[in-house]
């Protein structure tokens, strides 16, 4: 559909509106603190109930922005990747890197296996590719939940976009209701003993709102303002690499009507070699990796907008039954990862690198923050520290996952997907029990 500039402009209009009104709410009521809800899921859900979906109160359009918003965050991502040393990331992290990867390969397999064979035995019509709605909505989130459906969707299956957003929501009030009751659990098991109720959480972080003597700058001015606005210029560099990652993307998708290069993943790529270049020249001197980070940020947040703006309340009911026990055989996966593999391979520090996982591996990589916060309030733990060395090698899996399955997926080749996944997790597991 076209869309004219001024319909663009009262899209985002509406959602920053929303999402101001909905900080707010955030900060008045408590119940809202209590659910650890983003102000950005809070104005989606409100979007999802009054626009074109729900009871067609808000002039919305029907234009799709996902695409084009986690296109932005890859390249911002590929434009502030480095990689650790290799003897870092082997001795310090190289369990919980493991770790980290035997969740995103079952994850991943898991599904490929439950939506490709078991549920055609009962719903013999469900697409092969549905089982891929529950990985990329739970450990992925807002953002890889639109890359996956989006794929798909330019594959023929349309409806992928709006059963991996509901995903993606529904698994970020999982990570928190269902973070909270395992706490709950293993406190009354006496497994843990010295857990920081809501009431101890900083005022700052149950709110949002962040005192003046705690500020922290969101980044620095690397250029004089005489010449061009230090963001502007960050902007700018995100936006080249966008345009050229469409191009790229289209010509490369030329060639054959069966090789179909994600958007996303060219950004991804022209990203880390944009920085290779600038790095070269020494231009990255000019460029801050806090203001490339605030972009993705800020596209992140207006992703999750209007991705749950856009699902489609028809698509789920069609879908419910096969959805509904794809969504709690997720949920037995995550907790058999939890409270099996995890303790396996941690012995008696589990706990913390578990509630962590449990939060990204469902929700985000926040609501795990937030449940390391409560399960470690003195904040003894090295697993965020861990994890942000670990993060980057276990990404670039992610980001082959996510390019490459759904299209291997929707040609007819899950055989040979489950084969590699599988051999790359039996892999997994040697190094895991070697690190152990």
């Amino acid at each position: 559909m076209s869309l004219t500039v001024w319909e663009l402009a009262t899209d985002f209009a509406i959602a920053s509106a929303l999402i101001l009104f909905c900080k707010v709410i955030r900060v008045k009521i408590t119940l809202f603190q209590k659910l650890y809800m983003p102000v950005a899921m809070m104005a989606g859900l409100l979007a999802l109930a009054l626009g074109h979906n729900g009871f067609n109160v808000l002039p919305l359009s029907e234009a799709s922005y996902g695409g084009m918003l986690i296109t932005v965050i890859f390249a911002s991502l590929g434009l502030t990747t480095r990689f650790p040393k290799a003897d870092v990331l082997v001795h310090r992290t190289g369990k919980l890197l493991a770790f980290n990867q035997i969740i995103t390969i079952s994850q991943w397999l898991f599904a490929i296996i439950v939506g490709g064979y078991v549920l055609q035995w009962v719903w013999p019509e469900l697409p092969k590719a549905f089982g891929l709605v529950m990985p990329s909505g739970f450990m992925g989130g807002h953002g890889t939940a639109a890359a996956v459906g989006g794929t798909l969707a330019e594959q023929g299956w349309n409806d992928a976009l709006s059963l991996a957003l509901t995903t993606a929501t529904f698994g970020v009030f999982l990570a928190v209701l269902g973070g909270l009751a395992i706490i709950n659990i293993i406190s009354r098991l006496g497994i843990v003993t010295h857990i920081r109720r809501f009431e101890e959480l900083e005022a700052h972080f149950r709110k949002g709102l962040i005192p003046d003597e705690k500020r922290e700058s969101i980044g620095v001015e690397t250029v004089s303002s005489s010449s061009v606005n230090a963001f502007t210029l960050h902007i700018a560099l995100v936006g080249a690499v966008v345009g050229c990652a469409y191009f790229l993307a289209t010509f490369a998708s030329s060639f054959s009507q069966f090789v179909s290069v994600p958007t996303f993943a060219s950004a991804f790529v022209l990203g880390c070699l944009f920085r290779v270049v600038l790095k070269t020249s020494k231009a990255d001197l000019h460029f801050d990796n806090k203001l490339l980070n605030m972009t993705a940020g800020s596209a992140t947040d207006y992703l999750v907008f209007f991705g749950i703006a856009s699902i489609k309340l028809s698509v789920l009911i069609s879908f419910a039954a096969p959805f509904i026990l794809l969504m709690v055989l997720g949920v037995v996966l995550c907790l058999f990862l939890t409270f099996v593999i995890a303790p396996k391979l941690f012995g008696d520090k589990w706990i913390e690198t578990g509630l962590f996982s449990w939060g990204w591996m469902t929700g985000t990589v926040a609501m795990g923050i937030l449940l390391l916060k409560i399960v470690d309030p003195k904040g003894k733990s090295t697993v965020m520290d861990d994890y942000a060395i670990a993060y980057l090698p276990g990404s670039i899996v992610d980001i082959l996952i996510i390019s490459l399955i759904p299209t291997l997926i929707m040609a007819g080749q899950i055989n040979a997907v489950i084969a590699v996944l599988s051999a790359y997790l039996v892999i997994l597991a040697l190094v895991a029990y070697k690190l152990k």
